[in-house]
């Protein structure tokens, strides 16, 4: 049910500052209408840049520029193969065979699944088949490319370039899927292992996150081996078996076999899954490649009081007193914040650059956000009530998602315990984040005389009440962000644009082009643990739907097949360009 009240009052609150923005801009909202009325500045062909209307735009580069195509030298000569990936039925085909052999392999990991030493037959079980599959599938990759195992059974391919000057690319994916309920197993349209072909979709567990692109890349690789493609700079395939659960017993050991390998800063870049592969919003198509990474904790939070018959209650249980710590939790949410630390305002100032659709008085709060306050709490107001999806771009999340607590309707609780998942924001950290739910913590241990332990320290005695106990798990502090505008970034949006607007679609994007954006991943991707290997780290998988419209992780997991074809032609000319290229 929708709170109309809470709506109302929220709208009022976004036109008053609206108002007060635009009576204090009167200036640059006049300027704005002429540029609108005379169609100064307007885009006017796909290859054009905008100049946007900001004080910070004094440079010689544009805020957000439409970067040039970026083509191979084959395309030119001979394009016939990348023009086979996107349109060719029997391909079609034959790749669809390929993605749905790959999504029969139950490969499902869980949050309580052992480490590799502890029960090496567990892994075995799950992740021996589907190596033997990409063994059978894929002959010409084991023989052209070193494979190694790692752990087990993650995987490591190196195609060796002739060029050991040049840096290496690495390319990764992860094997794993998340389970599915038994439960729900009734509502999907086709059982989720066996990797059901329609013509235009192919459905599974994993069809979007993401075999798609691990046998995407392969496929790719097999291409240009095919075609007599002899690598320059060295490519490497890095492939986990544990992402969904944080990636301990898969990336971390392929980065740690890399990092001693090649050593710190040594790729030329590591592209992974994320991003927003193609997205229309505010009348623009946008791209984003994923250049930073918001941070994870959980805060476990358990409350330990005297226990005792139900029949002589205190006034407030353990499960009571915790409610009320959870509530008090969720009624303060953390602070958006919308700064030029966070890709998501370079996103918005894209959007507001180019969007013909955007009102004038948001396009020039964007704009200047960085220098007027007053404009970037408008800014901050217009993202936080379009969605939670962009509320959460500049805002550090709290989810309670466990609680447990009591073991017997008529004994008192004698310890309750709740998880707080959060998702810290690039401009926080996990001690910032944490250091909230303390304060909290303290607040009602002191309401109701109670304890207050921190990891090993205590904050408050014990006391014949109780005491509260806090720790963190599964920390990661928000990732190091991915430069921009410089030529690592020129190469990838250029291809990106290439494939998508004269590759894949030649006549859609002739109006629009494809504006290349950086973004942010809200989720966690196995690129943590290849931090130290490049600066340059991009969370990009193209195609047609964001990963929220295929229900990965839910109910009928799907993609259209046109995306994975996409994947295909995308690393099929992205490994050409670069290969070209001196770092």
């Amino acid at each position: 049910m929708v709170d109309i009240e809470k709506q109302q009052s929220a709208s009022a609150t976004t036109t008053s500052k609206l108002l007060h923005f635009i009576i204090r801009s009167i200036p640059a909202i006049i300027l704005l209408g002429f540029i609108a009325i005379t169609g100064s500045g307007v885009l006017l062909n796909k290859d054009q840049d905008y100049f946007p209307l900001s004080s910070k735009n004094c440079g010689s580069r544009p805020l957000c520029p439409i970067i040039p195509y970026v083509r191979p030298d084959s395309y030119h000569s001979d394009n016939s193969t990348v023009l086979k990936i996107i349109s060719d039925e029997s391909f079609r085909n034959s790749s669809a065979k390929k993605l749905s052999g790959a999504v029969r392999i139950k490969t499902d990991v869980y949050d309580d699944s052992p480490l590799v030493k502890e029960d090496p037959k567990y892994w075995d079980d799950k992740f021996k088949p589907f190596y033997e599959y990409l063994e059978s599938t894929f002959p010409n990759l084991f023989e052209f490319a070193e494979v190694e195992r790692i752990n087990g059974w993650a995987l490591v391919f190196t195609w060796k370039g002739s060029n050991h000057s040049l840096k290496p690319i690495l390319l990764t994916a992860h094997q794993d899927v998340v389970p599915t309920q038994d439960a729900t197993l009734k509502d999907w349209t086709y059982p989720p292992y066996e990797g059901v072909y329609d013509g235009e979709h192919l459905w599974g567990r994993g069809s979007a996150d993401c075999k798609n692109l691990l046998i995407g890349v392969i496929e790719a690789l097999e291409e240009l081996h095919a075609n007599g493609f002899k690598p320059n700079r060295t490519i490497v395939l890095g492939f986990g078996i544990d992402e969904e659960i944080g990636g301990e017993r898969g990336a971390s050991k392929i980065g740690e076999k890399l990092l001693e390998k090649y050593g710190k800063s040594s790729f030329y870049a590591v592209i992974d899954e994320g991003g927003q592969s193609l997205i229309e919003q505010e009348g623009i198509f946008l791209a984003l490649p994923g250049t930073g990474e918001k941070g994870i904790v959980n805060v476990v939070i358990g409350l330990n009081t005297p226990g005792g018959h139900s029949s002589v209650p205190p006034d407030h249980t353990s499960i009571g007193i915790l409610s009320k710590l959870i509530s008090s939790i969720e009624d303060e949410p953390f602070h958006a914040i919308f700064s030029p630390r966070n890709p998501t305002f370079h996103e918005y100032q894209c959007i507001a650059t180019h969007s013909p659709s955007l009102s004038p008085a948001v396009r020039t709060a964007i704009l200047n956000a960085e220098a007027n306050p007053l404009a970037n709490e408008v800014a901050i107001e217009y993202l936080t009530h379009q969605s939670l999806a962009t509320r959460y771009l500049i805002e550090t999340t709290q989810a309670v998602d466990l609680i447990h607590g009591g073991a017997k309707s008529n004994a008192l609780p004698e310890y309750t315990e709740a998880v707080i998942n959060h998702r810290i924001s690039v401009e926080s950290s996990v001690n910032e984040t944490v250091s909230k739910d303390l304060r909290h913590v303290l607040k009602i241990a002191k309401r109701f005389n109670l304890g207050v332990l921190y990891e090993d320290t205590e904050l408050l005695p014990k006391t014949d009440a109780g005491y509260f106990t806090v720790h963190k798990e599964g920390s990661l502090e928000p990732a190091p962000l991915t430069p921009v505008n410089d030529k690592h970034w020129d190469i990838l949006g250029g291809v990106i644009r290439h494939v998508y607007e004269e590759v894949a679609y030649p006549s859609k994007f002739d109006d629009k082009p494809v504006v290349v954006a950086p973004g942010i991943a809200t989720g966690n991707t196995d690129t943590h643990w290849y931090w130290p290997l490049t600066e340059h780290i991009y969370r990009y998988r193209p195609g047609l739907t964001p990963t929220v419209e295929t229900h990965a992780h839910g109910v009928d997991e799907h993609i259209p097949f046109d995306s994975h074809l996409q994947i295909i032609a995308f690393y099929y000319q992205y490994l050409q360009v670069i290969d070209s290229l001196e770092d």
